[in-house]
């Protein structure tokens, strides 16, 4: 076939291909107006399928919302039996796979905290020195003193490094040339660094983050004896909206330390108790 004759072909079907496509396409204008035909809608939802990503509907989003603000807040369950079914709540998120008796292992009794209910004022960094002062038998005075090396009557339990920074500042007047405050984190200070500092110094209060306060006392270089009160740092939330309970790898250590042996056995008895408050 000479080239002529297939240059005439090609020109015959270039037309008519190019009619049949400008057919099918739809003006924008009409595309806003129109849904998408079934084929298309199967075509997207497949390529959703494909990449993985799950997509919520708008029922399943305000579902997922209404999850979220049945969770109580604290001003709601600042009552003790409250807070032990709080806790429990969390205990079973964050413990999933445990069985029902590893469960109630975990679960805090109602004895174990101490009724703040009547404190008026906000929870916030500011007052906390104020809150223990107010629940605590002898006053700020007792709070200012420390017997005993490494082995502190008050320790205050937060969700994160920045959080400690906070109330590290609000609890400096407690500190005292017998009896000081001290902060304890896991991400931002070796444990031979704690470890150190508290074989050397008198520390009453002792504030950090769980998995750090829960490894010093594994390793023994904090000792119960004295320790009169664990206040939980419950009412604050981060940037993202998270409060201690939120975050399983904060949660769960601070579940282990208030369930460790030498405090738990604590919980229920009258003299020499250890009390939860959590702020």
């Amino acid at each position: 076939m000479s080239r002529t004759k297939m240059r005439a072909r090609r020109g015959q079907k270039g037309p008519a291909k190019i009619s049949e496509r400008r057919k099918n396409q739809v003006a924008p204008s009409e595309r806003a107006n129109n849904p998408l035909t079934p084929n298309e809608c199967g075509k997207k939802r497949k390529l959703d399928e494909s990449d993985g990503i799950e997509t919520c509907s708008p029922s399943k989003r305000t579902a997922l919302d209404t999850k979220r603000e049945e969770i109580p807040t604290l001003e709601a369950v600042v009552d003790p039996a409250l807070l032990a079914d709080h806790f429990a709540k969390f205990i079973r998120k964050w413990f999933s796979k445990s069985s029902p008796m590893e469960l109630e292992d975990r679960y805090l009794p109602a004895k174990a905290f101490l009724d703040t209910t009547s404190y008026e004022k906000d929870r916030v960094a500011a007052n906390l020195p104020d809150f223990l002062v107010r629940f605590s038998a002898d006053g700020k005075d007792h709070l200012s003193t420390c017997d005993q090396v490494a082995t502190p009557h008050t320790l205050v339990l937060t969700v994160s490094g920045i959080r400690t920074a906070d109330l590290m500042r609000q609890l400096r007047v407690f500190k005292t040339q017998d009896a000081k405050v001290g902060k304890f984190i896991a991400k931002h200070m070796k444990l031979e660094m704690n470890v150190e500092f508290l074989q050397k110094n008198k520390v009453g209060i002792a504030i950090g983050t769980p998995e750090r306060m829960y490894q010093l006392l594994e390793v023994g270089a904090m000792k119960t004896g004295g320790l009169q009160r664990i206040v939980v740092d419950g009412s604050y939330q981060d940037e993202k909206k998270n409060t201690i309970f939120m975050i399983g790898q904060i949660f769960q250590p601070m579940v282990a330390l208030l369930n460790d042996d030498s405090i738990r056995q604590r919980y229920r008895i009258e003299q020499n108790k250890i009390d939860i408050l959590v702020f």
